[in-house]
């Protein structure tokens, strides 16, 4: 496989760089998308409170990540393969001007997952400032999020992508949950658990990359677009969902992200 056209040429060079390169949207999704700037201002927000401490890469992979632990993100110098591209990358969705709404492969499917590891960065954020709030430890919150029905916004997503995984493991709201590395972890409710983490994460991503994007991609889950059935659902280990849940899932992202805004304007 190529190595990715992404160079780091100085590891060192100030995060803030980086972010700003990464986030800065591609300018056929730009056009349409009122929160254009969102992803970018997000990320050096997340900078400035410690939350993205260092940017390396990850050498010999095509994936990326976010560390929770130490706060980096890690970038892969090798190309994703058509085939997981067209698996994970959902390609559906056109704007208002007929442009399709999915990244391409290469750069941008590059910044989108770059964007995906970030919106890991501002979970960590709320879960840091959920846990102080209510004095627990950090680890707390996920079992919280499900068994307390007085919840934040994103406990409350967190929950509804836990159920849904708890009926079936292997069938979620996102296909970055069906990634083989979770199913190396032992304990069942752990694994869920890191599915229910990402299907939450790359609902967030869709629509910070663009509103419309998120809503096909709703209307996909509920059998809403011509041409695609069960089976199609099947076929990407995602989950069916009713209109209300449709509604409900585009309410609560959206939701997260007016909070997202504000919390940022605090800072």
């Amino acid at each position: 496989m190529k190595e990715n056209s992404f160079e780091f040429k100085n590891v060192k060079k100030e995060v803030r760089e980086y972010v700003e390169s990464f986030l800065t949207l591609p300018k056929r999704i730009s056009e349409t998308n009122e929160n254009k700037s969102l992803p970018k201002n997000l990320g050096n927000f997340l900078a400035d409170k410690d939350f993205i401490k260092e940017i390396d890469m990850w050498k010999g992979s095509w994936g990326f990540k976010y560390n929770f632990e130490n706060k980096k993100i890690s970038i892969a110098n090798r190309e994703m393969s058509k085939e997981n591209y067209e698996y994970y990358i959902f390609r559906l969705g056109k704007d208002q001007n007929g442009e399709s709404l999915f990244p391409k492969q290469g750069d941008e499917a590059n910044q989108y997952r770059f964007l995906h590891e970030t919106s890991h960065a501002y979970q960590n954020y709320l879960i840091a400032k959920e846990s102080s709030e209510k004095n627990i430890d950090p680890l707390s919150w996920y079992n919280q999020a499900i068994q307390e029905d007085d919840n934040s916004t994103f406990s409350l997503l967190f929950k509804v992508c836990y159920t849904r995984r708890q009926i079936n493991e292997n069938k979620g709201l996102s296909t970055w949950g069906n990634v083989p590395d979770y199913e190396s972890i032992d304990n069942k409710n752990n694994r869920i658990g890191m599915k229910a983490v990402e299907d939450a994460n790359e609902l967030i991503t869709m629509q910070l990359w663009h509103p419309k994007y998120l809503e096909t991609f709703l209307d996909y889950l509920s059998l809403d677009i011509e041409g695609f059935d069960e089976t199609s659902l099947e076929q990407d280990g995602l989950t069916k969902i009713s209109q209300n849940t449709k509604q409900s899932l585009k309410g609560i992202v959206e939701l997260y992200v007016e909070e997202m805004k504000i919390n940022m304007e605090r800072k």
